[in-house]
């Protein structure tokens, strides 16, 4: 039986561990600084290290509890890629009431929706 990697973040040190996947409880820990990782999914492809906005955008995605698992067809479908398309999709959810989960992975924002009010 094969081992499922899977990708562990470490936000502060902008850094990416492949790592063997369990549904342990386990905590991981960075081995830069100790921290914990977060589970980013097994598509996941950091940005390099230098980028602080791709990090920032990151931060936002991974905190909203948005990951990067593949689909059906080889991918996780869309993801923000610029903090400029997260806010709009975060002020898509405050103003249609979709919760930002949701919101954050649509390619096109429906605004057509929430302008009527």
């Amino acid at each position: 039986m094969g081992c499922t990697r899977t990708s562990y973040v470490c936000l502060p040190c902008r850094a990416s561990y492949k790592q063997a996947y369990d549904t342990g409880t386990e905590v991981r820990r960075c081995p830069r600084c100790a921290g914990a990782l977060l589970h980013a999914g097994s598509a996941f492809a950091a940005p390099p290290r230098r980028d602080a906005a791709a990090w920032r955008t990151l931060t936002l995605l991974l905190n909203a509890g948005i990951r990067f698992h593949k689909g059906c067809c080889g991918g996780p479908g869309y993801r923000p890629r610029t903090r400029h398309e997260v806010r709009e999709r975060t002020l898509y959810a405050r103003r249609s009431g979709e919760p930002l989960e949701r919101a954050l992975l649509h390619r096109e924002v429906p605004w057509e929706r929430t302008t009527t009010r």
